[in-house]
């Protein structure tokens, strides 16, 4: 008896506290938040202008390698050996500058994507407590949310506000 009144307190107690649950698809609020597209945007520029200025580097570079292969049956043992270990020298140089700039590039990337969705959880953190959610969940494609009611899906509210304070800055 006392468990058949234990069991029915704790039914009318969980049905009074009822959890409001809603979920994201995070990869559709990415993919549209306009602060993601002006990230991809800047990191684009960023790259074509790296591209440019070490195209403009191992140009004079190529040209010595050709210069070489052109001359190199007209000279001494000796000299060739001096000028491939010079060429050598310089490739390994352009190849550091390449290593360089793409990590300064991923680095770069990196930042701004975390900033992004640290801006992203603050506005999901302050849209729930408005609208009295306890519990968001994010999914993204085939994850961790099987199935939901579109009545949930708070995907388009969170993404206006995001998209509407972005065109602010």
């Amino acid at each position: 008896m006392k468990k058949l009144l234990l069991v029915a307190f704790v039914i009318v107690f969980a049905s009074c506290n009822q959890t409001k649950i809603a979920y994201i698809n995070v990869e559709d609020l990415m993919k549209d938040y306009e602060g993601t597209k002006a990230l991809e945007e800047t990191l684009k520029e960023k790259q074509e202008a790296m591209s440019k200025e070490l195209d403009s580097i191992s140009a004079p570079f190529q040209e010595k390698v050709q210069e070489y292969y052109q001359n190199a049956q007209k000279m001494s043992a000796t000299k060739r050996a001096q000028t491939e270990q010079q060429l050598q020298q310089e490739q390994q140089i352009l190849q550091g500058r390449q290593q360089q700039a793409s990590q300064a590039l991923q680095q770069e990337n990196q930042l701004l994507s975390e900033a992004i969705t640290k801006k992203v959880d603050s506005f999901v953190a302050v849209y729930s407590k408005a609208n009295g959610l306890n519990l968001v969940l994010g999914t993204s494609g085939n994850g961790t949310v099987m199935y939901g009611d579109d009545n949930l899906d708070v995907t388009n509210a969170i993404l206006e506000m995001l998209n509407e304070d972005f065109s602010k800055e």
